[in-house]
């Protein structure tokens, strides 16, 4: 995997259609808007709930928990390859992402899918799971993405799967770790398998 974009292949503005956007998410706007989600939520937690959020990222059982983490992502990710051989949305889905962010540079893999996957679940398995309880967190998880294209019409299906077992490991563990190390996971493999395939668009 090449770290530089392959030339010409960038999208047009939506505002200057003949500017080209590179097919990326950069580091500087995702630590704003994951930033902007984190603080968010710890406010939420000390202001709302009176909640110290350190105890969220703390574990019983730091093994199990990152054991679990490991293994439920796994499964996520296997399931989601199994859904792309059989199901022609997932395949229109993958293909949308891959359209957006084939070119993510490889140094940049693993700081997007670890700042999505800590700032989306302090927020949804830590503050709005305090506020508003698991069923609805997860609900609202699966609302936030809300298909913006026919493209996109299976992902808050998967969203709604993948927030259910989320709950359940924040439940089970009573920490943040699992789920979040589930979402690091899923958000990692998944980016990387995009760079690799989609780096170079062809219709």
């Amino acid at each position: 995997m090449t770290d530089s974009p392959s030339s010409g292949t960038g999208r047009p503005s939506a505002i200057q259609p003949k500017v080209q956007l590179e097919r990326r998410v950069s580091p500087f706007f995702a630590t704003i808007s994951y930033g902007f989600i984190a603080i968010a939520a710890w406010i939420w937690l000390v202001i709302g709930a009176k909640v110290d959020p350190l105890d969220l990222w703390t574990s019983s059982n730091l093994s199990r928990d990152l054991a679990v983490g490991v293994g439920v992502g796994a499964a996520l990710v296997g399931g989601w390859l199994l859904l792309l051989r059989a199901s022609q949305a997932a395949r229109d889905l993958e293909k949308e992402f891959g359209w957006i962010l084939g070119e993510q540079r490889s140094v940049e893999l693993a700081f997007l899918a670890l700042l999505s996957g800590a700032a989306e679940e302090f927020m949804f398995r830590g503050a709005f799971h305090q506020f508003i309880g698991p069923v609805l967190a997860t609900a609202l998880f699966a609302g936030v993405h809300w298909p913006v294209n026919w493209s996109f019409r299976l992902w808050p299906a998967l969203a709604l799967l993948a927030g259910a077992a989320l709950a359940a490991e924040r439940i089970w563990t009573g920490s943040l770790i699992a789920p979040v190390v589930t979402h690091v996971v899923v958000n990692g493999v998944n980016l990387s398998r995009l760079a690799r395939k989609y780096r170079t668009w062809k219709e």
